[in-house]
């Protein structure tokens, strides 16, 4: 599979590719207790601390310390998900797009990711799957819109994924696409 000149968004990570970040989601579903669809926000946010992992709300001016990030950030080497008030705010309201913030970030945690090269120091070939940001979408897909569910509920479209795991449009339209270029699915 060519990548082409692919434009790394995050940092370079370890490899790992589709399957074994549809594994990992996964596991951690099951670990986590994560049956009911869509999950809620603000009950799944409280029961992080049960896990060693802290939530952490700070200011608009405080996240502005975190490089490149404007909603949420995560430092996985002390176990941290920052989130703005704002976007604590929408999580406890279960808004669709912060659904796949706060899985997003929590897949940096739950992968392990710690920069391995700096920005200034990527190399010519870097491909999708080293790049945490990369890494960290498909954690949030596969986990808020599990793949067994879709099979088992035939959620063959967008909008009926949508439906099922309350994520926003943009999200189910690029997960359902993922799924037919996979060929996971059929259209």
């Amino acid at each position: 599979m060519g990548y082409g000149s692919y434009r790394l968004r995050g940092y370079i990570v370890s490899s790992m590719g589709i399957q074994a970040i549809r594994d990992k989601a996964i596991y951690v579903r099951s670990i986590l207790g994560l049956t009911r669809n869509p999950v809620d926000l603000e009950f799944f946010l409280e029961q992080l601390s049960d896990f060693g992992i802290t939530i952490d709300v700070v200011s608009d001016e405080d996240m502005q310390g975190f490089e490149n990030h404007s909603e949420a950030c995560c430092v996985p080497q002390t176990a941290t998900i920052y989130l703005t008030e704002e976007t604590y705010r929408k999580a406890c309201m279960n808004d669709a797009r912060t659904r796949f913030t706060i899985f997003h970030e929590l897949g940096h945690l739950l992968l392990g990711h710690n920069r391995e090269l700096h920005r200034a120091n990527i190399p010519r070939d870097v491909k999708p799957y080293q790049d945490s940001e990369w890494q960290a979408d498909r954690f949030s897909a596969e986990i808020t819109m599990p793949l067994d569910i879709i099979y088992d509920y035939e959620l063959f479209s967008a909008q009926k994924i949508k439906d099922q795991f309350g994520v926003s449009d943009q999200a189910a339209e690029t997960r359902y696409n993922q799924l037919l270029k996979e060929g996971v699915i059929k259209n």
